[in-house]
């Protein structure tokens, strides 16, 4: 009797090693939330470029302008663009506000208050977060590089750190 205790005791101490956590092949990652976006970005880059041309760009931070935004945990931002008046110098500063929302773990929907053309406008950006380093990307975008009120079809790509 006692060897059939010692059997099915070594069985069930088996069956609970068989059943570690250390059988899956990596670490399981956290889904994204919203809420994850909460802080204050910098952009270091806001880049639009043409399809048509991709020598025709549009760089916002590399032309002395600058853009930053505060997301609270629910989605909803506030932010300030700039970017210096072309015949002046001068900076213009642009205020704007809006809600940001996941529908997936890699896109990310900009709801602007008031879209601001050919700056900030509604949109669906495909998004990385890794740590405080926030990517969007738009295959399919407009900007009118111009300035003739046409829009012309871009690329965009942003990169913001928190």
């Amino acid at each position: 009797m006692k060897i059939l205790l010692y059997v099915s005791t070594f069985l069930f101490a088996c069956g609970l090693v068989g059943c570690s956590s250390d059988d899956f092949e990596g670490p399981e990652a956290d889904p994204i939330v919203i809420a994850d976006l909460a802080g204050t970005w910098t952009c270091t880059q806001f880049l639009a470029a043409s399809t048509v041309d991709p020598q025709v760009q549009f760089e916002l931070i590399s032309l002395g302008g600058s853009l930053t935004v505060t997301v609270a945990p629910d989605g909803s931002f506030v932010g300030e663009g700039s970017f210096p008046d072309p015949d002046t110098g001068i900076p213009v500063v642009v205020p704007f506000a809006g809600l940001f929302d996941l529908t997936s773990q890699t896109l990310l929907v900009m709801d602007f208050v008031v879209e601001i053309a050919p700056f900030l406008e509604d949109g669906t950006s495909e998004f990385t977060l890794i740590g405080n380093t926030l990517t969007l990307h738009q295959e399919v975008s407009t900007f009118d590089f111009d300035f003739d009120g046409v829009d012309d079809p871009a690329t965009f790509d942003a990169i913001l750190v928190r």
